[in-house]
């Protein structure tokens, strides 16, 4: 890790210790909620699609997390979060929130080589990602899992 450029390195270097020594490669099965349909843009960070809030600009471990990539060690946890996060929207806020979050579930394997992981959450089982320069998981996709059923209703997945 140490002589391993980051894909959003300018954007990292803003922060003392980013991401944090303890990060490390990895090689896992992980589950990251996408767009289905969305070609391109699955992949981004939150900082870059959108500012972070400005609350968060003094919390440096939060905003050099904003440039990683959220994953789940599981597809229960990636849903179980997903649903829970779900329904406390309000009913007319749940579209855009599945706008900004997804429709499916990837499965994605990580290789040591793409980049390091931390922040585990052993609790939810979400863990945040930060690629190495050059990698690009939008072929990486190995399984889609949709979240809702033909009706709208939230799919009950057991692996």
């Amino acid at each position: 890790m140490k002589n391993k450029i980051f894909k959003y390195q300018n954007a990292l270097s803003k922060f003392p210790n980013c991401p944090s020594d303890d990060y490390m490669e990895i090689d896992k099965d992980s589950y990251r909620w996408i767009s289905k349909n969305k070609v391109k843009g699955n992949f981004i960070p939150r900082n870059l699609i959108k500012e972070p809030p400005s609350r968060m600009l003094d919390d440096t471990d939060k905003m050099c997390m904003g440039y990683g990539l959220s994953f789940f060690d599981s597809l229960e946890n990636a849903l179980k979060t997903f649903v829970k996060l779900y329904l406390k929207q309000r009913e007319k806020l749940r579209s855009g929130f599945i706008l900004d979050y997804g429709d499916s579930i990837a499965l994605i394997k990580i290789k040591a080589q793409d980049g390091v992981a931390g922040n585990f959450n052993l609790k939810t089982g979400h863990f945040t990602f930060h690629l190495y320069e050059n990698v690009n998981f939008d072929n990486n996709i190995s399984k889609f899992l949709d979240i809702f059923d033909k009706d709208g209703e939230i799919n009950n997945h057991t692996e």
